[in-house]
């Protein structure tokens, strides 16, 4: 068998583009891991990986199967992810992206989202420049272009055949790095807004890639203290009401514990759904903890009534992993201050909390 394969695998370079075209298509149930056959692919000095890089600017029917075979080989396998690693195809990827009248834009995106869980390409993407693209920004970073094509592309808005939800599994991926996180949480010089703020409104969307990711980069964003005032300012990023809101279900809240609430938070309605994935809700009460990190973040945290609603979750909450969240936030809100070195105890306690990469959304198999 493994020798039928290696044959198959001289002829995606083959002059021929239907010829090209079916050995990829007997090839591309191989690609899965669990074929157990995926090293053949990296035989030859990468050679197979090149040729579907090569394959992925041809027409989009076998395009297409050029990326989901990529897709299937970066799942986990470093070796691969480095092949990738060059301008070209990097840019090849962005463009496809932003351009909307690709119509395989979202296999760029979930590609995207399976190479930037590796550190080089990562910062390459953060650095990348190219051109403006007219109807979707003005700016000339690649970045840039990303996080408005996700914003302005939700529901087909943008390109009708893409609906850019993995890019949210690559801002996650990006702020695991400190750099990052500071693109995330600085006001862009073309736009003057802040992209996480861009970004937090899908707390609560539908689509369960979109909505996780972006809470693991809010997560990731809440390791940068130094923005934390930022973060919970209404004037600024504003971003606790888009934690806590996927938090509340439909119990009402006394009017005292409402007082100093979020405004979007107060009323909510009777058939209000509370964040339905227990990780997903882990990770908004684990952004919580982190904002906590400091003083005055506890102080604000206790203003905006952040306990009433945590309490009310925690009536209801049946998963251990959650619960434990919980009573760590209860905890910090309701300690007593004591003096200011106890803070450095707490800096330490929130320092166990870990980053949130995109890997629960890793694309294993299409």
């Amino acid at each position: 068998m493994e020798e039928q394969l290696n044959s198959l695998l001289e002829f995606l370079h083959d002059g021929n583009p239907n010829v090209r075209q079916l050995a990829l298509g007997h090839l591309l149930g191989y690609t899965i891991k669990s074929s157990q056959l995926q090293n053949i692919f990296k035989q030859n000095n990468m050679r197979p990986i090149k040729d579907l890089k090569s394959i992925c600017r041809e027409d989009p029917i076998v395009a297409h199967d050029a990326f989901k075979a990529l897709v299937n080989l970066t799942s986990d396998d470093d070796e691969i992810c480095k092949e990738l690693n060059d301008d070209s195809f990097l840019q090849l990827m962005i463009k496809m992206t932003v351009d909307n009248g690709v119509i395989l834009a979202d296999m760029a995106c979930m590609l995207l989202s399976n190479i930037t869980k590796y550190q080089d390409i990562a910062i390459k993407l953060l650095k990348l420049e190219l051109q403006v693209v007219e109807g979707l920004s003005s700016s000339t970073k690649a970045i840039n272009q990303l996080v408005d094509v996700f914003v302005k592309g939700v529901n087909r808005a943008y390109n009708k055949e893409a609906e850019f939800h993995f890019l949210a599994s690559v801002f996650a991926n990006l702020t695991m790095l400190p750099q990052g996180r500071e693109y995330f949480l600085t006001n862009a010089s073309y736009d003057n807004v802040t992209p996480l703020s861009k970004l937090i409104i899908f707390t609560e969307h539908p689509n369960i890639i979109r909505r996780g990711g972006v809470i693991s980069c809010i997560k990731n964003c809440c390791f940068a203290i130094e923005h934390h005032l930022d973060m919970l300012s209404p004037s600024k990023i504003n971003v606790l009401s888009y934690i806590l809101l996927p938090l509340c279900g439909p119990e009402e809240f006394d009017l005292d514990d409402m007082e100093g609430m979020p405004e979007d938070i107060q009323f909510l309605p009777s058939d209000k759904k509370r964040e339905p994935d227990a990780h997903l809700r882990q990770t908004l009460l684990e952004s919580l903890v982190l904002l906590t990190t400091t003083r005055q973040g506890r102080m604000i945290l206790r203003q905006k009534k952040v306990y009433p609603v945590i309490r009310q979750m925690h009536l209801v909450e049946q998963d251990e992993n959650v619960s434990i969240v919980v009573e760590q936030i209860v905890n910090m809100l309701m300690r007593d201050e004591g003096s200011e070195e106890n803070d450095h105890d707490i800096l330490e306690t929130t320092r166990s909390e870990h980053l949130d990469s995109g890997n629960d959304n890793t694309i294993e198999e299409i």
